[in-house]
C-alpha cells in the first residue's frame, strides 16, 4: 500500500477491443476513491482539433455528443462558461461525473485510446495508463462473436497486433507511466492484480473492487447488455481457453501466423504453428469483411445506435476531419 495517495488525474485503462477493459473499468470504478465513464471515443476527435478550432461551437458539439449522453450528467453550455479551450470543456465534464460519483479522481476506458497515447500524454503529461493485453486467439473469437464488431479472426488478429504493438510503444517510451496487465492474470490472481493496479496508481486498495459486481450500473443496461453480458458475476476462470472450443486449427493457425511477432514476446505460444492455411482463406475473410461484416455492424448501430453513429460523423465533419481515418466511427 502506498504511503500516501499520489494519483493525479487522469488515468486510462487501454487496449485492444475484447481484451478486459471493461471488466477490469468496473473493478477500478468500485473504488470510493475513482470515477471512470464509459467509453468516451469522442474525446479524442476534439484533442486531436484542440489548437484549431476556435470558431467551432465546440461546447455545443461536446454536450450533443451521444456518448457523452450516457453519463448522464445535466450540463448546459452556461455551467462550462469558465472553460476556455476544449480540454478545459473534458477536464471539467470529467470533473462533474466524478463528483457526481462522490469519487476523487477521474479516469477513461476506451480501449482505443490505445493508439492515440502518445497525444494523451501531450495533453496530460503526469497520466498513467493500464494496458490490458489478452490471448489474440481469445480475442479474435470474441471480436467476431462481438455484434458491434461484426469482424472475422483475419481482422480480429490484426487488430490485436496493432493494438498491442501501439500499448508496447508506449510503455517503452513511457516505462514509469504504463502498467501492463494481462487479461488471464486479472481473472485467475484478482485481488494480487488490482493490489498491484492500485499501487501503480498511487491509492490504497478497497476490498469494494472485488464486489463490483454487486453494484447495478445503469451504464451496462440497454444496448450495452448483451455486450457486456457476463459484468454482472466475479470474473470466470473457464473465459481464460474459452477460444480452444469457438476456432478451428487452421483458424487458429492463421491468428498465430498473424500475431506471431508479438505472441511470444508475451507468453502466448503458438499451438497450430504446422497447419497449413488455404491460399484462398484471407481474401475470403477480406471479402467477407467489407460486405457482410459491414453491412451487419451498420445495421447492428441503426438498430440500437443511431445517434452515435451519426455524431461521429457530424463531429469529423465539423472539426474538419472528415478527411482522416473514418474506421474510428465505430469500436
Amino acid at each position: 500500500m502506498p504511503d500516501a495517495i499520489t494519483l493525479e488525474s487522469p488515468f486510462f485503462i487501454v487496449g485492444c477491443g475484447r481484451s478486459g477493459t471493461t471488466l477490469l473499468r468496473r473493478m477500478i470504478d468500485a473504488h470510493p476513491l475513482l470515477a471512470v465513464p464509459v467509453e468516451s471515443l469522442f474525446m479524442i476527435d476534439y484533442l486531436r482539433a484542440r489548437d484549431h478550432i476556435t470558431d467551432v461551437p465546440y461546447k455545443r458539439l461536446i454536450l450533443s455528443e451521444h456518448e457523452f449522453s450516457e453519463w448522464e450528467l445535466s450540463v448546459s453550455e452556461s455551467d462550462l462558461s469558465n472553460c476556455r479551450s476544449v480540454v478545459e470543456v473534458i477536464n471539467d465534464l470529467h470533473e462533474r461525473y466524478a463528483a457526481n460519483e462522490k469519487a476523487q479522481f477521474w479516469g477513461q476506458k476506451t480501449p482505443r485510446f490505445v493508439r492515440y497515447g502518445h497525444l494523451l500524454k501531450d495533453v496530460y503529461p503526469r497520466a498513467k495508463f493500464i494496458h490490458v493485453i489478452r490471448d489474440p486467439r481469445a480475442v479474435a473469437i470474441s471480436l467476431r462473436k462481438s455484434n458491434v464488431h461484426r469482424s472475422n479472426v483475419y481482422f480480429g488478429a490484426q487488430r490485436w497486433q496493432k493494438d498491442v504493438q501501439a500499448g508496447l510503444d508506449l510503455k517503452r517510451d513511457f516505462p514509469n507511466d504504463v502498467m501492463e496487465v494481462s487479461y488471464e492474470t486479472l481473472v485467475s490472481e484478482t485481488e494480487l492484480t488490482l493490489r498491484e493496479i492500485c499501487d501503480f496508481l498511487g491509492i490504497p486498495f478497497d476490498e469494494a473492487m472485488l464486489s463490483y459486481h454487486q453494484q447495478r450500473e445503469a451504464a451496462y443496461e440497454g444496448y450495452h447488455a448483451e455486450i457486456h453480458k457476463n459484468l454482472n458475476a466475479p470474473p470466470k476462470q473457464d473465459r481464460i481457453e474459452a477460444w480452444r472450443k469457438d476456432l478451428t486449427p487452421v483458424e487458429i493457425a492463421l491468428i498465430e501466423q498473424v500475431c506471431s511477432p508479438l505472441m511470444g514476446q508475451l507468453g502466448y505460444e503458438p499451438e497450430q504453428s504446422d497447419t497449413p492455411i488455404p491460399d484462398n482463406m484471407v481474401s475470403q475473410l477480406k471479402w467477407e469483411r467489407r460486405t457482410l461484416g459491414l453491412y451487419r455492424q451498420v445495421r447492428q448501430y441503426f438498430r440500437g445506435r443511431t445517434r452515435h453513429l451519426f455524431y461521429s460523423i457530424w463531429r469529423k465533419y465539423r472539426l474538419g476531419l472528415l478527411g482522416g481515418d473514418l474506421s474510428d466511427v465505430n469500436y
